[in-house]
């Protein structure tokens, strides 16, 4: 604990970081436009060097839901046949995965505008992701549920062609959103304490001097 926790808006923000989890069951009741665009206001207060704004979102509802449920079909069919599975097996998940992603009420695609500079190409990611972990952070203390993927059926070039992304843009996550269902269980989820992965640094090594010729 620090002076810092005994700051209500400090520890609000503590909380939101600390308590959020990944969800995949939500109730079937799309969530509103409204609220949607609000956390995609919040989500482009992200760090942005350079204020690119190299950040896209598009929102799925409806049909295309169903459209990506069938990419996301096609995919998993293709990849159980590709390992010798059998054509009724590769057939039936790619029918349960199509219909898993078709059910999810609000799907958001975030993509990045690429750049040719390797330094800024890179800043953009960084900057997108801090984007999606405003929108997550956002919708739990909405009380909205959210997953962020990044697998195969993400990054996929049929969903690219769906949204009409531009030709420079390219995926940074795929979320699921959805209004908490309350007969889920509770997701868990630990960490280690980020002592353990730092390292105070007070002086710069002596050099080394170089060998004699």
């Amino acid at each position: 604990m620090t002076q810092f926790d005994q700051n209500p808006a400090f520890a609000a923000v503590a909380a939101a970081i600390t308590e959020r989890r990944t969800v995949k069951q939500f109730l079937p009741t799309p969530v509103a436009p409204d609220v949607i665009e609000r956390l995609i206001e919040l989500a482009v207060w992200a760090p942005n060097h350079r204020l690119n704004e190299p950040w896209r979102f598009y929102v799925l509802t409806g049909h295309a839901c169903a459209r990506l449920g069938e990419i996301a079909g096609a995919i998993t069919a293709a990849k159980i046949s590709a390992v010798g599975g059998e054509a009724s097996v590769a057939a039936r998940k790619g029918s349960e995965a199509a219909a898993t992603w078709a059910s999810v009420p609000t799907l958001v695609f975030i993509t990045m505008v690429g750049d040719a500079n390797p330094e800024v190409d890179l800043e953009n990611y960084g900057a997108v992701c801090c984007a999606i972990q405003n929108f997550t952070l956002a919708a739990h203390v909405a009380g909205i549920g959210t997953s962020w993927s990044s697998g195969a059926v993400a990054a996929s070039p049929d969903l690219l062609t769906l949204v009409g992304a531009g030709k420079n843009e390219r995926m940074v996550g795929l979320i699921r959103v959805g209004y908490l269902d309350p007969a889920a269980s509770p997701a868990t989820s630990r960490r280690k304490p980020g002592v353990a992965f730092t390292r105070w640094i007070e002086q710069a090594p002596e050099p080394v001097p170089a060998p004699a010729l």
